[in-house]
């Protein structure tokens, strides 16, 4: 929650191969340097923040006149990459998630209530200093109450509960997907990564070994060469043999 492409994209670029790939990354309206205006939580008309993204992550592709992409989506922006691929399949050729989850369940819920009763301060310290440099202490506190409440709202709709209707988005991607998860993640445990791999109809599954919720920025070169084998891999299937190399992160 919170991030941006400067704390969370930029270190891992020196590792992506770029000659091969081309990768975009986005901040997502609200986050980083998209604002104004600020964040959206359960904009109107949508069951989350997750799912406004779609229509702007794929109106900026469209104004980037990229036709087919790869989605690379971590924690809760997997459920805008699961729902991009769901709803364009003619346009996501692949789908990898790291951190993400298709469901909030009563444990997740019960943690997200003990983070708000301790405010920014839960949040460690070196991450609290990037965000409050890239919002404010005031709009950080504002954002962070406002990302929990969202989550815990999603945990009590017939969409996101466990066993909701987000299953059937999920069942019906038809993309290949990758799912990469933490064995150390402390927001949603490595079930939650078996729960997606096991609902994908074509998916792998990759858990690293001691990862957090941010692996991408501890076990980068771990990481970076997972997702690069899985595209690779999909190329050259004779569906994806002929689509443009693109990362949409």
């Amino acid at each position: 929650m919170l991030g941006s492409i400067q704390m969370d994209i930029k270190p891992i670029i020196p590792v992506l191969d770029k000659k091969k790939y081309r990768w975009i990354g986005w901040d997502a309206p609200g986050h980083g340097r998209s604002r104004p205006p600020n964040r959206p939580f359960l904009p109107p008309g949508y069951g989350c923040g997750y799912e406004y993204d779609v229509k702007y992550a794929t109106e900026l592709l469209k104004i980037l006149e990229i036709d087919c992409y790869t989605i690379v989506s971590w924690s809760g922006g997997a459920i805008t990459g699961i729902r991009m691929a769901h709803s364009f399949p003619d346009q996501v050729s692949s789908l990898v998630t790291w951190g993400g989850w298709g469901f909030v369940g009563t444990a997740i819920k019960n943690l997200l209530k003990s983070f708000q009763r301790q405010g920014i301060n839960g949040i460690p310290e070196s991450r609290r200093v990037e965000l409050t440099e890239m919002y404010g202490e005031k709009l950080l506190q504002d954002m962070w109450d406002g990302a929990t409440d969202e989550v815990i709202a999603m945990s009590e709709t017939d969409v996101y509960q466990d066993g909701g209707s987000f299953e059937e988005v999920i069942k019906n991607v038809k993309c290949p997907a990758l799912v990469i998860h933490g064995t150390k993640d402390a927001f949603f445990p490595v079930s939650y990564a078996h729960h997606l791999n096991s609902t994908f109809r074509n998916s792998r599954l990759h858990i690293v070994k001691n990862g957090t919720h941010n692996l991408h920025l501890r076990q980068t070169d771990e990481f970076v060469k997972c997702i690069e084998g899985f595209i690779d891999s999909c190329l050259h299937t004779d569906q994806l043999k002929l689509q443009p190399n693109t990362s949409f992160m």
